[in-house]
């Protein structure tokens, strides 16, 4: 018994780092650009929106990092957006209060995007990061 307890734990630390669990799951713990399903309901009952989600499980995507902004500035590529951009359903959302707007339970998946790849995929003007977000309607 002892020893079936060790391989199974031997077995997770084993996985961890590839971001599958002991049962095989895909897990995004490792990934700290994406929240999956799986994450958002380890969290428990303390997320109800994608703010607590995000506030909980990613503070750091609300704050990109230190004179990444400015140097885009200087280059003239873009604007220089100050503030973190979300999308959800891949619609544009005025501000980062629609994060509130979101129910945990509508979540499928979350991603951030740093400044190079926000810039690459979205375009100028996404310097600061950008926050998408998936829900189970878009996934029907």
């Amino acid at each position: 018994m002892r020893q079936s307890i060790l391989r199974c734990f031997a077995l997770a630390v084993m996985l961890a780092p590839f971001g599958v669990s002991a049962h095989g799951q895909q897990s995004s713990h490792g990934d700290r650009n994406k929240l999956t399903r799986v994450e958002l309901d380890e969290g428990g009952s303390t997320i109800v929106t994608a703010r607590e989600a995000v506030r909980l499980l990613r503070p750091q995507w609300l704050t990109p990092p230190r004179g990444r902004i400015a140097s885009s500035d200087m280059v003239g590529s873009g604007g220089g957006g100050q503030t973190v951009i979300l999308y959800i359903d891949d619609i544009r959302q005025p501000d980062l209060e629609s994060l509130a707007l979101v129910p945990g339970s509508k979540i499928f998946e979350m991603r951030y995007l740093d400044q190079n790849r926000a810039v690459m995929l979205r375009g100028p003007g996404h310097e600061a990061g950008v926050i998408e977000i998936t829900t189970t309607d878009k996934r029907k």
